[in-house]
């Protein structure tokens, strides 16, 4: 079965902005996995996901966060 996921909980796992909202966002995607979902992302989603991320942090500290143990 496939679920699809707003950006927005993405970020929220990618990038601390608050800690309760990533928190939760991991909780889903933990979720999702014990349960063997698998999560369609519309072609859309890249373009989606790079306009937040290139706004809100430097070339390098996109790369420095994206590249954080999960």
């Amino acid at each position: 079965m496939n679920i699809v996921i707003d950006v927005s909980v993405f970020i929220d796992r990618l990038f601390i902005y608050s800690e309760e909202r990533s928190i939760r966002a991991k909780n889903l995607f933990t979720l999702i996995d014990n349960k063997f979902l698998s999560i369609f992302e519309p072609q859309v989603f890249g373009i989606e996901l790079i306009s937040p991320t290139s706004s809100q942090k430097t070339k390098k500290n996109r790369l420095k966060t994206l590249l954080r143990d999960n």
